[in-house]
């Protein structure tokens, strides 16, 4: 049985979340205030030292609640964190939607699915219905590249199907196929002169930088890989030819051969010009999160497409080019689906959440919490 929503409540929750400041690294009091609501519900609540290691004030939340019922372990995951400027908001309905009122987000992402979880657990346990053991992980500073996932502990997880919600599109999509993401950042260096006098005794690190950009692709580079230069840093005065530039650059892809092939490209453009104009470069590569590719056959889609078809709504199921705390949990061996949330405009002043779309994913919660896979 799918217990019906409290819309009313619903909507409280929604306002009052996106109400808290919450800028990554900076979700001290969200986290207070979901740590109380989540004992409320019965759940064991502990707190990571993640914003201790990230020089924020909030660690990552992890949270378990034996279940009165059969059926497996099932993780659901949200992000506390949003973007700036996220401080100050105050939400409101504007016809079928709920926005801010324009001078920052709104924070539907990821308020949209920390409150439809939260919903749809109070349904079940205010009205006594069985439910599978649950864990809940509130994470960290998602928005800076994951840095909050990346410190938690996934050995403590007993789950093995998971669910993430934060992704834009329609409620009842799924996102099975996310990329790997790897940044890469080079020191460049140059020769000093002065530019008037004796620009020939000089090796500009920017034109080494601009002429390496210039041979790179970047953008859409094809229909599974993206790169893209983030950055360029060379303080200095005009009059003199500059001796060190800096830049950060990311690659991402699902396929690992072509991602290795664009980043190989990068790096060699970097080395290429450096070496022909006589300067030399530092290059440091990282991967920030693996990719994915979930079976569709695995415990989570079956489980999330279920409870989607037994609302009515639509399935899909499709690839993203962003990453999420869904990297860290299937790397780790936990098959876990992202569940698009409905939000829209997101990281912009003009976000918003569609009322109809909260309800939707809220419902569809419940029907995940109610249902299986089969």
């Amino acid at each position: 049985m799918i217990p019906d929503i409290n819309a009313k409540r619903l909507m409280n929750t929604f306002m009052e979340l996106c109400s808290i400041d919450a800028e990554s690294a900076r979700e001290r009091a969200m986290a207070d205030h979901l740590t109380a609501l989540l004992t409320g519900l019965g759940f064991a609540v502990t707190e990571d030292d993640a914003g201790a290691r990230l020089g924020g004030n909030a660690g990552n939340l992890y949270a378990t609640l034996p279940g009165t019922g059969l059926g497996e372990t099932l993780l659901f995951s949200c992000h506390m964190d949003r973007v700036v400027p996220g401080c100050g908001v105050r939400p409101q309905i504007k016809g079928e939607y709920i926005v801010s009122d324009g001078s920052t987000v709104l924070g539907a992402d990821d308020v949209a699915g920390l409150a439809a979880v939260l919903e749809g657990i109070t349904l079940f346990r205010e009205q006594g219905l069985p439910h599978p053991p649950l864990e809940v992980v509130f994470s960290v500073a998602e928005e800076l590249s994951l840095l909050g996932i990346e410190q938690f502990d996934m050995e403590q997880l007993v789950s093995r199907c998971g669910f993430v919600l934060d992704a834009g599109g329609p409620v009842g999509e799924i996102v099975v196929k996310a990329p790997e993401q790897v940044r890469l950042s080079a020191v460049i260096h140059g020769r000093a002169a002065h530019s008037g006098i004796a620009p020939e005794e000089g090796i500009s690190a920017i034109q080494i930088a601009a002429t390496a950009i210039s041979r790179m692709r970047l953008l859409r580079v094809d229909d599974e890989t993206t790169a893209n230069i983030g950055s360029i840093r060379a303080d200095g005065p005009t009059n003199i030819v500059p001796d060190r530039c800096e830049l950060s650059a990311e690659a991402r892809s699902t396929d690992p051969a072509r991602l290795a092939a664009q980043v190989a490209a990068m790096r060699q453009a970097l080395e290429d010009a450096t070496l022909t104009a006589g300067g030399r470069v530092e290059i440091s590569v990282r991967s920030n999160y693996r990719s994915y590719q979930l079976d569709l056959n695995s415990a989570p889609v079956r489980r999330a497409e279920a409870a989607a078809r037994s609302l009515g709504l639509p399935v899909r199921h499709r690839s993203t080019g962003g990453g999420s705390d869904a990297n860290f949990f299937n790397e780790c061996g936990i098959p876990t689906a992202v569940l698009c949330c409905g939000f829209e405009k997101v990281h912009t002043c003009q976000e918003r959440m569609p009322v109809e779309q909260l309800t939707l994913l809220a419902r569809w919660v419940a029907a995940i919490l109610a249902g299986d896979e089969h």
